[in-house]
């Protein structure tokens, strides 16, 4: 009995060890790619990998094809109040940045009412996509606690990772609009 339960649990971390490699993101942005050393992550200083999401309006927003801007990413939910104030200011950034600045609104994956529905009548020119599931918001630093920017480098390196609300002067800043 001991052995087939030691074949067993071999057997099961031959296949999870597998499966990590399988999903091991291999392309990176700017510095981060796997020839210069860059360390993949979200976190700072790290270099996300690159994604592809597909977006309401049936564009895809691909992360790799924003490279030489300046890329952030919202995560946000319908139902959080705090999310919903601070579209507008995500918005604003785009309209008066777009020209050196990408933008990404993506709902989370937590309880997902119909965004589409809720969107219609609100002039937003953002990108917006939904998480289908805990892969992206996962790959962002997770979409339990929202709202959560994501800024990111033209050279592809996290410069913000951050839970909590923002203000235009905010996104300025940490983009380097401002200056």
């Amino acid at each position: 009995m001991r052995i087939r339960t030691a074949v067993w649990l071999a057997a099961l971390l031959l296949l999870l060890g597998v499966g990590a490699a399988v999903n091991i993101p291999g392309s990176f942005l700017g510095d981060g790619s796997a020839a210069s050393g860059g360390k993949a992550g979200s976190a700072p200083g790290e270099f996300l990998p690159d994604f592809k999401v597909k977006c309401l309006d049936g564009s895809v927003f691909t992360l790799s094809e924003q490279r030489g801007k300046t890329v952030v990413i919202n995560l946000w939910a319908t139902w959080c109040l705090p999310c919903v104030a601070e579209l507008p200011h995500f918005d604003r950034l785009l309209a008066e940045h777009g020209d050196t600045t990408a933008v990404l609104a993506l709902h989370s994956d937590l309880v997902t009412e119909d965004v589409e529905a809720w969107l219609a009548g609100r002039d937003y020119h953002l990108p917006f996509a939904v998480a289908e599931d805990r892969v992206l918001t996962d790959m962002l630093g997770g979409g339990d606690v929202l709202p959560r920017t994501v800024v990111i480098s033209p050279e592809g390196e996290v410069l913000c990772n951050a839970a909590g609300s923002v203000t235009y002067e905010d996104l300025l800043r940490i983009t380097g609009n401002g200056s």
